[in-house]
C-alpha cells in the first residue's frame, strides 16, 4: 500500500471521528451517543405524565386545604376561604394543564407564612379543641405533601425525556413541562416554611404528624 493511500485513509478516519464527536443533538438522538427516540414508549410516558400531574395537583389541593384549616383555627377566615376555593379548583384539573396551579402555590406560600406568624403569637392561648383540630390539619398537610413530592419527583424525571420529544409527541407533555417549574417553586416554599410550622406546633403541644420526616426528605 502506497504512502499516499495510507495518508488518504488516515485523513478519512480522522474526519469521521471528528464528525461523530461534533454531531448535533438531533443526530445523536438517532443512535449516536444518545438514546434513540424510537426506543421511547411515548404512550407509556404519557400515562406516567398524567399520573405525575394528578399527584401534583391533588397533593397541592390537600396541602392547601390543610393550610386553610389552620388559618380558620387562627381566625384568618378570609385567607382560609380564598385558599380553600383555589385548592378546590386545582383538585378538579385532572391531568390537563392547570392554570390555577401556579396561582394556588403562590397563594399557599403567603397564607402559610401568615399561619406560622399567627400560630407563634397565639400558641399559648389555643384551646384543647383547637389543638386537636390543628393536629388533624397537620396530618392532612403531611399527606398532601408526600403526594405532592411524589408527583414532583416523577414530573422532573419525565420532563428530562419529554423536553426532547418529537414534535408530534410533544403536545402530550405540555402540561407536564409547564407544571415542573411551578412545582419546584412550591416545594421550595414548603421546605422553607414547614420546619418552622412543625417546631411551633410541637412547642404548643399540638400532636406531631406522622410522616413529616418522610415528606421533607422527599422534597
Amino acid at each position: 500500500m502506497s504512502i499516499k493511500l495510507l495518508k488518504v485513509i488516515g485523513f478519512t478516519a480522522l474526519a469521521f471521528s471528528t464528525a461523530t464527536l461534533t454531531l448535533p443533538t438531533s443526530a445523536q438522538s438517532f443512535g449516536f451517543g444518545k438514546k434513540s427516540e424510537s426506543s421511547v414508549d411515548w404512550g407509556d410516558m404519557s400515562t406516567q405524565s398524567d399520573a405525575a400531574l394528578i399527584n401534583l395537583y391533588q397533593g397541592q389541593a390537600t396541602l392547601s386545604a390543610a393550610v386553610a384549616d389552620l388559618a380558620d383555627i387562627l381566625e384568618l377566615q378570609e385567607e382560609a376561604a380564598g385558599l380553600r376555593a383555589s385548592a378546590k379548583a386545582v383538585s378538579e384539573c385532572g391531568a390537563s394543564s392547570c392554570s390555577d396551579f401556579s396561582e394556588v402555590t403562590e397563594q399557599d406560600a403567603k397564607v402559610q407564612k401568615l399561619v406560622v406568624s399567627e400560630l407563634e403569637n397565639k400558641a399559648d392561648s389555643l384551646s384543647d379543641s383547637q389543638k386537636v383540630k390543628a393536629g388533624e390539619a397537620l396530618e392532612k398537610y403531611v399527606t398532601g405533601g408526600i403526594q405532592y413530592a411524589k408527583g414532583l419527583q416523577d414530573a422532573q424525571r419525565l420532563a428530562e425525556v419529554a423536553g426532547d420529544a418529537p414534535m408530534l409527541q410533544k403536545p402530550k407533555f405540555l402540561g407536564l413541562l409547564k407544571a415542573v417549574p411551578t412545582a419546584a417553586k412550591g416545594a421550595s416554599n414548603i421546605i422553607q416554611t414547614a420546619p418552622t410550622l412543625f417546631t411551633i406546633a410541637t412547642s404548643a403541644d399540638i400532636k406531631e404528624p406522622e410522616g413529616k420526616d418522610e415528606m421533607m426528605s422527599m422534597l
